[in-house]
């Protein structure tokens, strides 16, 4: 049911508005502009019919006040006044009123206004809703769409990352090297790659078991992570083997930082249960100038690195 607020000092029109307005309404009432304040802000109606002249509190002034207050700024008010008072109309519409009925009342006018600001303000509540839900759905949306996001960006991460190491894995790798090359191809900048192979691996697996085996490739790739530049880039190539990608890196500067991670690797003791293991890695070095392809300079590493175990291993070998 819809609210009413009457506001009137004197109770023979309170009582004619009564009477003529049409409709399933809650009515209130007050009788000066302070009184119609307070019972505005408890009652919240839905519209107010408020006369201009009053007491204490003019309609006016009651109104400026109502459209101040955030609960009762959206209340519409039609001010009551007589045709003469032109002047009070304007001031009425200044003051934030919607609308105006003359006196003496007519009661088609009368409820034909009010039938109308009530709709009104229904239909602005009811697009304030509609506003708000639309809000909501759109936060909800954004939410959405920032998961999905997360989402592809950890299918994306774990598409280009080795499980049990945490490095980046082959695929990855094979991109970088590619873009490596695009940059060589305008900077003219050489590049190294470094294929590195943990000596005797399957005897680790064969004497402490395969658990043992992945704590030394987590702590062997860790070792080599922390050895390498920001811009350096370090690959589970496969099984026991890990590709190093060095920008702007020469074949000497290249052999400098493979020993640097050999003696690392050397000196590193990795702890698996009641077990202390030790390993080693055998380094092969080739740098790319531009005259293969990047499968080719991967086998020259892998020439290398095979000239290294065959050398002894826990060494490093240029191509």
């Amino acid at each position: 049911m819809q609210r009413i607020l009457i506001v009137d000092d004197v109770p023979a029109n309170i009582k004619i508005l009564r009477e003529l307005l049409v409709g399933n309404y809650e009515l209130f009432v007050a009788t000066n502009g302070r009184m119609a304040v307070e019972v505005a802000e408890a009652k919240l109606p839905d519209l107010i019919l408020m006369d201009v002249m009053m007491p204490e509190v003019d309609g006016v002034t009651a109104c400026g006040i109502l459209r101040g207050r955030p609960a009762t700024a959206e209340i519409p008010v039609i001010f009551l006044t007589a045709k003469s008072d032109v002047d009070d109309m304007v001031r009425g519409f200044d003051a934030g009123g919607v609308d105006y009925v003359t006196k003496p009342f007519n009661p088609s006018e009368l409820n034909a206004r009010v039938r109308t600001h009530l709709e009104l303000k229904r239909a602005r509540e009811q697009l304030q809703r509609y506003g708000r839900q639309l809000e909501e759905a759109n936060r909800q949306l954004e939410s959405r769409n920032d998961q999905l996001n997360e989402a592809i960006d950890q299918l994306h991460t774990a598409a280009m990352t080795d499980s049990l190491t945490g490095l980046r894995n082959r695929r990855h790798m094979t991109m970088q090297i590619q873009q490596e090359m695009v940059r060589f191809s305008r900077s003219q900048r050489v590049f190294a790659l470094v294929l590195a192979d943990i000596d005797h691996f399957k005897q680790v697996n064969d004497r402490f078991g395969h658990d043992c085996g992945d704590e030394v490739l987590r702590t062997v790739a860790e070792v080599l992570r922390q050895g390498l530049r920001e811009q350096d880039n370090v690959a589970r190539w496969g099984g026991e083997e890990f590709l190093l990608l060095l920008p702007e890196t020469d074949v000497d500067g290249a052999l400098l930082v493979a020993e640097k991670l050999r003696a690392q690797v050397e000196l590193s003791t990795m702890h698996c249960q009641t077990q202390e293991i030790r390993v080693t890695l055998t380094f092969g070095v080739t740098s790319y100038n531009g005259t293969t392809n990047m499968d080719e300079a991967i086998r020259e590493a892998d020439s290398a690195l095979y000239m290294g175990k065959k050398r002894g291993r826990n060494c490093v070998v240029a191509f």
